[in-house]
């Protein structure tokens, strides 16, 4: 498949997604994505379901309070909700799996240049979660308490904004110095 294609038909179903609010047509998607995607297909739906499944279960958790605090019933805007939400995940991460976005955005530097500047950030983030993680284990003699993850992880939480603020002020003052963001 062309790169580029790849790239703009993903572009073109996440904005069909947002368009939809049938929760029918949603949950058919999500079965069509695991369907096509090839070969993968457990790994994908593995995956995507890693990145938004706990993010949907506080926030469908919070509606639920919300909706059983004011009796007005939640069930149908959550479910459209954690549809959305997966079927976003789910074409996202074929989208990543199957497209190389370097060779979909050849022709245009100024995209390429963006997408060096995320690969380079998350990269730092990884080796920075890695290297937290480490000093937690090396730390504890013991398993450490909820609390104790809770403040590791706020810690982590702290030192990722400032080095995202340090990193993004620093690539893009050297990029600007050789004059790549002048045109």
């Amino acid at each position: 498949m062309n790169p580029r294609f790849g790239l703009f038909a993903w572009l073109a179903a996440v904005v069909a997604v947002t368009l939809v609010h049938e929760p029918a047509w949603l949950a058919g998607g999500c079965a069509a994505v695991v369907v096509f995607s090839g070969a993968g297909r457990t790994v994908l739906l593995v995956r995507a379901l890693r990145a938004v499944l706990p993010i949907l279960l506080l926030i469908s958790a919070g509606y639920l309070v919300m909706s059983w605090l004011t009796a007005t019933p939640a069930w149908s805007f959550l479910l459209l909700l954690n549809l959305r939400v997966t079927l976003l995940a789910l074409l996202t991460g074929w989208m990543l799996r199957d497209v190389r976005i370097e060779r979909a955005l050849q022709g245009w530097p100024r995209a390429q240049r963006w997408l060096s500047i995320v690969r380079v950030q998350v990269a730092t983030f990884r080796r920075l979660a890695g290297e937290y993680r480490d000093a937690v284990k090396s730390r504890s003699t013991v398993a450490p308490t909820l609390w104790q993850r809770y403040r590791a992880g706020a810690a982590l939480g702290l030192a990722v904004l400032d080095k995202a603020v340090y990193n993004a002020e620093a690539v893009t003052q050297g990029m600007r110095s050789r004059g790549a963001l002048d045109e």
